[in-house]
């Protein structure tokens, strides 16, 4: 569905940032420091250009026969990123983010037991897994999480992908609530974008999108400037508030986008700025 496909590059850019919390705890150091470098770089494009030889070596990593299963959820999120934000090709998408998936799962299992086969858990058996999890099962959660929004995106025209949301919604609200403000609110900007997807006669749910956007912002301390940004696309549009709108997308605007961790994203969301404030006249006439 164009709803959810509308969704995929947020996750995708988002997801850039979480690896490094996960590859940190990797041994391979050369790794650590390219994603460093790859989260405070200032130019989108250049990331991009250089993304293909980032996953081969995070792929390598992950591959090997001692692979720990921080390294494969960390190479779930760079596949998802990677092919979100920067794949064209619809069949390719898919590709890397099945993969994605599929080091997600073994990542998962490979690191606790008890995360393997959650897949195929029924609804309310789901709900008792989730409802189980604790504060020392936030990176996994988060980096599960992730990776299936990232395949449930590019997979948007199998309802039986779909039918699965609720359970990745459920992680993070896992995450929410042993550790909101993780890999800088993450788990916030995702389940903004989710329930202001849809607008309110189709089931969406604005008012909490963006009760979840504010949070995110308050957490961050304004320094996520893609929080801004989505909350003015999904939230400010959806609800045609012009005026939320422009301020939030000029003050992303004027704000300074060098932040430990957040510069690659920072630069980008103000890329996004600029695009909306373009035609902002002309949507909201």
């Amino acid at each position: 569905m164009l709803y959810f496909r509308r969704l995929i590059l947020i996750f995708a850019i988002f997801a850039i940032s979480g690896c490094s919390y996960l590859i940190e705890k990797q041994s391979n150091k050369f790794a650590q420091q390219m994603t460093d470098t790859l989260l405070n770089f200032e130019d989108p494009a250049t990331v991009g250009a250089a993304m293909p030889t980032f996953l081969i070596i995070t792929d390598s990593i992950a591959r090997a026969e001692d692979a720990s299963g921080a390294s494969q959820l960390s190479a779930a999120q760079i596949y998802g990123a990677y092919a979100g934000a920067f794949v064209v090709e619809a069949k390719r998408k898919k590709v890397l983010s099945n993969k994605a998936f599929s080091y997600a799962r073994s990542g998962s299992c490979k690191s606790d037991k008890k995360w393997c086969g959650i897949r195929e858990l029924t609804n309310p058996d789901f709900k008792n897994f989730s409802d189980k999890l604790n504060a020392d099962d936030v990176e996994i959660t988060y980096a599960y999480a992730v990776a299936w929004l990232s395949y449930i995106q590019t997979h948007s025209d199998d309802w039986g992908a779909i039918a699965n949301l609720p359970k990745a919604k459920l992680l993070l609200e896992s995450v929410i609530l042993f550790d909101e403000g993780y890999d800088h609110a993450g788990a916030h900007l995702y389940l903004g974008a989710i329930a202001t997807t849809l607008p309110p006669a189709l089931g969406g749910k604005p008012d909490i999108g963006q009760q979840h956007f504010l949070r995110g912002i308050e957490l961050s301390h304004g320094r996520n400037l893609l929080m801004q940004v989505e909350y003015a696309r999904r939230y400010a549009r959806l609800l045609f508030e012009q005026e939320l709108h422009h301020q939030l997308l000029t003050d992303v605007l004027a704000a300074d986008p060098i932040e430990p961790g957040l510069t690659l994203m920072n630069s980008w969301a103000q890329q996004q700025a600029k695009v909306l404030l373009a035609d902002e006249n002309e949507y909201f006439e």
